[in-house]
């Protein structure tokens, strides 16, 4: 679990994310997975982008391990 977190916000901080708005983020898409639980990538962009995140693209792998870390820490 905490690898896949690691792999995460290794991803996120390549993408611009700045570290310290990392956990910000992560909570935003969090809420996002959890209430659109099979959301398409793009849509996640989208959403978040309306949340003022206008500098990430959340791609098909970022959102795939996001959704991984939520399941693990919902169990």
């Amino acid at each position: 679990m905490e690898d896949l977190k690691l792999l995460l916000i290794g991803r996120l901080k390549s993408k611009g994310v700045d570290p310290a708005l990392v956990p910000a983020f992560l909570k935003d898409l969090t809420s996002l997975i959890s209430s659109e639980p099979g959301i398409e990538p793009a849509l996640a962009t989208q959403k978040m982008h309306s949340l003022g995140w206008d500098e990430v693209t959340v791609d098909y792998h970022c959102l795939q391990i996001a959704i991984a870390c939520h399941e693990a820490d919902t169990k």
